[in-house]
């Protein structure tokens, strides 16, 4: 388990690094313009149209299918559920397309005074219309990686956003060749050059990021033929797990609206929430993630072998891992949210109040950054019951204080307001989630749980205070200060983060060095 975790932290590490370099070059190409949120809006589109149609589906009934099939060697189910998800990924993309200037439409409700309405919009539908072919290569991204982890396989799922972020900062480069200057709105209908690699340079990305799994799958020795049965009872399994699925998503995209729109679209603001979204996902992703999927097969099989205790055990670990990962990278990020932004993006087009609006929504999102992360977790165990109706109720009641504090907050806090409605959101609801897993399963150790956060929380107030007093010492004046800045305060308060861990005496921890030890005793014979 800690190598595949190893493997899946490794690979989202560098799909994490090289998004942030995609994201740096895109603020050196195009800053933080009416552009920038139009492509902001039209990029979001497929996301939003795949998650409503299909991502609810193929998240939530995917994995303990393939798992189930796997164990019950099914091919022929295996096959009908491969075959439907492809024809309704197809039809999903051809009605996206068809229908590009309303769902545009719907992330600029109300754009702001400083852009002329007609000449954003019809800037964004242009995108859209392309990036919205993103949405058939998004599915058989998560058919592909379903396929893989039920297998335990999960390099290839791991990598493959490199390729993507690789293929998408070719075309970014390519931009300068084109354009002189800062790129505006009416350069998207004005030169077809630019237009072309603005808009391929994220729709060939996510169509590779697709493509790389296909020899992973084969090596898998993974086959299915092409048999659209729906009617076949894996299939009708697949849309009642679905139904629930759907209403979740749902009401992620209501929010995702409205705090789009409260964002004031063509201000930039719309813009540096995204970004800020981008920076608070990699440690997400890095450390949750890695362990959310590594988990999850695991999960399913308990629950399948009726293995209640197990099941609690795992649930209990995941969860410490989680809380005892993020805890940290979560008061860093608070802290450190703007030398860090000023390091990386404070270049090109990008000026320094972009980097200001973007820290700040940073600092919104990083407060949550812990319940994000346990509340996604969570979910992953009532999925293993094949139970989606529970995550749809916490779901609705999470965005409804999103969508309610992001209105309270907005007008004195701006994109800060929108980032802590989130993170508010979010604490709340993985508190929400655990208890519900608790009672409904016993699936929770609390003395384990409450253990780990008192010292984990102890752990990282003296790191904050080590982080503080080194950010409000240093005042760097140049990019290359606060890099500075952010290396010396981010080792001096991780180092002291695991030095207090120890000393605590966090199990973790201990686990941790028990098997470098092993592994490393282990070399140590080989060679002998």
């Amino acid at each position: 388990m800690f190598r595949d975790t190893l493997v899946v932290a490794v690979g989202t590490l560098m799909s994490r690094l090289t998004g942030l370099l995609r994201v740096v070059i895109f603020g050196i190409v195009i800053g933080q313009t009416a552009l920038a949120d139009a492509f902001d809006g039209a990029n979001n589109s497929p996301n939003s149209i795949y998650e409503l149609l299909l991502g609810g589906v193929l998240a939530a009934g995917l994995v303990p299918l393939f798992t189930r099939f796997e164990e019950t060697k099914d091919d022929d189910a295996r096959s009908a559920v491969i075959s439907v998800s492809v024809v309704l990924l197809l039809a999903a993309t051809v009605v996206a397309i068809i229908a590009a200037p309303f769902i545009f439409r719907l992330f600029s409700l109300s754009p702001s005074s400083l852009v002329d309405t007609d000449e954003f919009r019809r800037a964004g539908t242009a995108m859209t219309r392309i990036f919205l072919v993103q949405i058939f290569f998004y599915g058989v991204t998560a058919i592909g990686s379903a396929l893989l982890n039920a297998r335990r396989r999960f390099m290839a799922a791991a990598w493959a956003p490199v390729v993507s972020n690789v293929v998408s900062i070719s075309f970014l480069l390519l931009i300068p060749l084109t354009i002189n200057g800062t790129p505006q709105l009416s350069d998207i209908t004005d030169s077809g050059a630019f237009f072309v690699l603005l808009s391929l340079s994220t729709t060939l990305g996510v169509a590779a990021m697709a493509l790389m799994l296909l020899p992973a799958i084969r090596r898998a020795d993974i086959s299915w033929n092409f048999r659209p049965d729906f009617r076949h009872p894996a299939v009708k399994r697949l849309f009642q797990l679905s139904l629930w699925s759907f209403g979740y998503v749902v009401t992620n995209q209501i929010a995702l609206i409205v705090v789009r729109n409260l964002a004031d679209p063509g201000s930039g603001n719309q813009d540096a929430y995204g970004k800020a979204f981008i920076f608070f996902m990699l440690p997400h992703g890095l450390l949750a993630i890695s362990i959310a999927t590594t988990f999850a097969p695991e999960l399913v099989r308990r629950v399948q072998s009726h293995d209640h205790a197990g099941f609690r055990e795992w649930i209990t670990s995941g969860t410490r891992w989680t809380i005892m990962l993020t805890l940290p990278a979560s008061i860093t990020f608070v802290l450190l949210a703007h030398p860090l932004i000023n390091a990386l993006l404070t270049y090109g087009q990008f000026s320094d109040a972009a980097a200001s609006s973007t820290a700040r929504a940073l600092m919104g999102f990083a407060v949550g950054l812990v319940g994000f992360s346990v509340y996604l977790f969570v979910l992953r165990g009532f999925y293993a019951h094949e139970d989606t109706r529970t995550p749809f109720t916490i779901n609705v009641v999470e965005n409804a204080i999103n969508i309610v504090l992001a209105i309270i907050l907005v007008d004195r806090h701006g994109v800060l307001g929108l980032g802590l409605a989130f993170g508010i959101a979010y604490l709340i609801s993985s508190v929400m989630a655990l208890v519900v897993l608790s009672v409904r399963h016993n699936a929770v150790n609390w003395p384990s749980l409450a253990s780990l956060t008192i010292r984990a929380v102890s752990a990282v107030a003296a790191m904050g205070i080590v982080v503080a007093l080194i950010e409000t010492a240093i005042s760097p004046q140049s990019g290359l200060g606060y890099v500075c800045e952010v290396l010396l305060a981010g080792f001096a308060g991780t180092a002291t983060y695991v030095v207090l861990a120890v000393v605590f005496g966090v199990p973790e921890i201990r686990q941790i060095r028990r098997v470098f030890v092993r592994r490393n005793n282990q070399a140590n014979d080989v060679y002998l």
